[in-house]
């Protein structure tokens, strides 16, 4: 808009009005920049997922985004799922946002570290991002159809290095925790795979027991197959114990030295207002206690676990620093 249109309009304009109509422009849109963290939240907020509907991170997400509606007054949590890209997807479009606080991502090792170890992605998360909590421990599971002749996950080797390229496993994407951790443990046995990518943990479920595939890395969105005897996981990856399957045997007890947590958190655009991040923060820890959001992460064989932005940006550094040479030595760097 043009002023100079106006002109006998603006010919009664003084020098001293226009000095103060401009003053008082300059102080209300200070005053709106300022007030806007008191008001968080005034819109919804859309909180994007890397996976498709369906799968455990999904699941537990769409939990989260309910328990935050209760933990901070007048939120509105919309869930958008963009899978692929390891999960670089979503993350480009929260990095692409406006840091206003009102687009949020599931930040974890696929699309934090191991994604932009593998090749090219649209941003930096090590400078791109406010974090603002971790809110989960995503444990991963071999898992076979009940009617499997792999009993257990040495039988399952054993097969693969008699016969090589005889079982492919499906997972959700490349990049994503479960193939990181199916390629480190395949590369220390000498083997290989050919790993069939399905965007979500849901999908991989419907072919396993379709048939499709004969062997999957997992998260806990198996677990109801599991306990209605559809589904058998050959082993854990985790280090920590689900008390529904508390039996199943850890990659430890098949001589394998190490563990797969996955951290999962939140992440908004650099140049969050820093009330507005602890406002989230804040909100994330009481959601880890929602009864309805710990009835969600149990079904998913997920844990509640709640850490500052503070404590998931040393997570993160931590995986920044151990996570690459596993990539590098499982050979999954393609860029």
């Amino acid at each position: 808009m043009s002023f100079k249109k106006k002109g006998n309009f603006m010919s009664r304009i003084t020098t001293w009005s226009r000095a103060l109509l401009l003053a008082t422009g300059l102080s209300l849109t200070f005053q709106s920049t300022a007030a806007a963290p008191d008001s968080f939240p005034a819109s919804p907020i859309q909180l994007f997922v890397p996976f498709s509907a369906g799968g455990s991170i999904d699941v537990t997400a769409r939990a989260l985004g309910r328990a935050l509606e209760k933990t901070l007054p007048g939120a509105s949590v919309v869930v958008v799922n963009r899978p692929g890209g390891g999960g670089s997807i979503a993350l480009g479009q929260v990095a692409r946002a406006k840091p206003d606080g009102y687009t949020l991502g599931v930040f974890m090792p696929p699309n934090a570290v191991i994604t932009p170890n593998m090749q090219s992605v649209n941003y930096d998360a090590k400078t791109d991002f406010s974090l603002i909590a971790n809110y989960a421990l995503t444990t991963l599971y071999v898992a076979v159809p009940a009617d499997s002749p792999y009993k257990t996950l040495q039988d399952l080797l054993g097969d693969m290095q008699a016969e090589p390229g005889k079982v492919m496993f499906g997972i959700t994407t490349l990049g994503s925790g479960t193939h990181l951790a199916t390629a480190r443990m395949l590369q220390e046995k000498g083997l290989s795979t050919e790993f069939v990518t399905y965007g979500g943990g849901a999908q991989v479920i419907t072919a396993l027991l379709g048939d499709q595939i004969k062997v999957a890395t997992l998260a806990g969105e198996a677990l109801p197959y599991v306990l209605s005897g559809k589904v058998r996981f050959l082993a854990s990856f985790s280090a920590k114990k689900i008390e529904a399957i508390k039996d199943v045997p850890s990659i430890r007890d098949a001589g394998f030295d190490w563990d797969a947590d996955v951290w999962t958190g939140l992440a908004a655009p650099k140049g969050l207002d820093e009330q507005v991040r602890k406002k989230l923060e804040l909100a994330v820890e009481q959601a880890t206690k929602d009864p309805e959001f710990i009835r969600a992460m149990e079904s998913m064989a997920m844990i509640p676990q709640y850490l500052s932005g503070a404590a998931l940006q040393t997570q993160f550094e931590e995986s920044h620093e151990t996570l690459p040479p596993l990539i590098k030595a499982a050979g999954l760097v393609q860029k």
